[in-house]
């Protein structure tokens, strides 16, 4: 039997539902999964910009998908994209979907994993400032992406030895302390501990010889330290594929990997292949999860224009 996917429109105000929709009635889409369409379009919400009302059409939406999985209906959830302003001025009370997906189901640890064809990269620090990083970059986000990534590649991917590769902070990876120091005094002591724990993880090394090395079939995923580091090599490899798969979760949600796009919204221009990629992944991992819920707590927290992933 194929799996059912629910699959939410997004911002009404943005290429969410036309994407969507054009998605689900794609012959690949059909042909491994049962699509179910969650939400509504609404004509009197003007398209090209945020708005309260186009928050709260996009949180309804989410809110019946979650819906659909909690009763059993659906085997996966798949989100098109909504705009973090439109939740802000709906006073949604979270930055985005993943956040909200995680108090929903009760987990404290959660990753963001973006998928480009054979390129994975899990973000260990995800929407901050760039400034920030060397701040939320600590031993708990670190060993609690390593997990998550782990358990990934060996439950999903069915891998029986994962190989995860931990990317440098800094340039060359703070060439033994003379560009910075976060390598030595935090990324090799979290790696001696898991390695002792039982995961095979490389690192830290140079981010562009880690997404070279995985291009070429070394590594089953990349650990970035920080969002672009993750983000543009797989937007360069295979842009027209990128998707967001949340890890953590006691069932399986991917995006695609941009945003609303409100430039183009009902232009007709908007491209489908990202949505049908994110609606495929989900249909294939859905049938083979049963629980990606873990047990220990952290301290973690051209495709369409214009995009955010989410």
């Amino acid at each position: 039997m194929k799996p059912r996917v629910a699959i939410t429109l997004g911002d009404p105000a943005g290429i969410g539902p036309e994407i969507a929709v054009a998605a689900a009635r794609a012959r690949r889409v059909l042909s491994v999964c049962e699509p179910l369409l969650v939400g509504h379009r609404l004509p009197r919400i003007p398209l090209g910009r945020p708005s309260k009302a186009a928050g709260l059409a996009a949180i309804a939406a989410l809110q019946e998908g979650v819906a659909l999985i909690q009763a059993g209906q659906a085997q996966a959830l798949v989100t098109a994209p909504v705009s973090k302003e439109s939740f802000a001025l709906a006073d949604y009370g979270f930055p985005g979907h993943t956040e909200w997906l995680a108090q929903q189901s009760g987990i404290k640890e959660y990753g963001m994993l973006m998928v480009a064809d054979h390129l994975r990269a899990l973000l260990v620090t995800r929407h901050i400032p760039l400034s920030q990083v060397p701040e939320k970059l600590n031993r708990d986000s670190i060993a609690v992406a390593a997990r998550l990534g782990f358990n990934f590649v060996r439950d999903l991917l069915k891998k029986k030895n994962p190989r995860l590769v931990l990317c440098g902070l800094n340039p060359h990876a703070g060439d033994h302390g003379l560009l910075g120091t976060e390598e030595d005094r935090l990324l090799r002591p979290v790696l001696k501990t898991l390695k002792r724990q039982g995961l095979a993880i490389t690192g830290p090394i140079a981010a562009d010889a880690a997404f070279r090395d995985m291009a070429r079939g070394a590594y089953d995923m990349a650990l970035a330290c920080y969002h672009d580091q993750g983000m543009i090599p797989l937007k360069v490899f295979a842009s027209e594929r990128m998707v967001n798969i949340t890890l953590g979760l006691p069932y399986i949600r991917t995006s695609p990997a941009h945003g609303t796009a409100y430039d183009i919204a009902g232009k007709k221009k908007a491209k489908t292949g990202p949505m049908i990629e994110a609606i495929l992944l989900a249909a294939k991992y859905g049938g083979r999860a049963q629980s990606q819920t873990p047990t220990r707590k952290a301290n973690t927290e051209k495709p369409n224009r214009k995009t955010r992933d989410s």
